[in-house]
C-alpha cells in the first residue's frame, strides 16, 4: 500500500496507517491544540506501534504486559492492562 507504514504490535496484529501518521503526531497536535506543554505529558503502550508516542512524552509508561522493545524504552513499567497496569502508574506518579 503506497504511501503507508505499517507496526506490529504483537506477533498476530498490525497498524497500517497513511504515512506520518502515528500516535506521537497525535498527541502532538493535541497538546498544540490545548496549549499543553508536553512536559506534562504521560503515555501508556503495550507495542511496537506506542514506541515513537512513548518516546515522546514526558513519562513514557510500558504495560506490564507489553513486549520487550516497548518495556526497554519506558520510563516506567506497570502492572498488566487486566492486574490495575494504569491505577497502579497514576498512583506512583501522584496522579490519583
Amino acid at each position: 500500500m503506497p504511501n503507508s507504514i505499517s507496526s506490529r504490535w504483537t506477533p498476530l496484529f498490525a497498524d497500517v496507517n497513511a504515512g506520518g501518521i502515528t500516535k506521537q503526531l497525535g498527541i502532538e497536535n493535541f497538546c498544540k491544540h490545548f496549549g499543553i506543554d508536553t512536559a506534562d505529558t504521560m503515555a501508556f503502550g503495550d507495542g511496537g506501534n506506542d514506541i515513537s508516542m512513548l518516546k515522546f512524552v514526558k513519562i513514557g509508561v510500558a504495560m506490564g504486559n507489553a513486549n520487550d522493545a516497548v518495556k526497554e524504552i519506558a520510563d516506567f513499567v506497570t502492572g498488566d492492562v487486566d492486574d490495575d497496569g494504569i491505577e497502579k502508574a497514576l498512583l506512583r506518579f501522584g496522579l490519583l
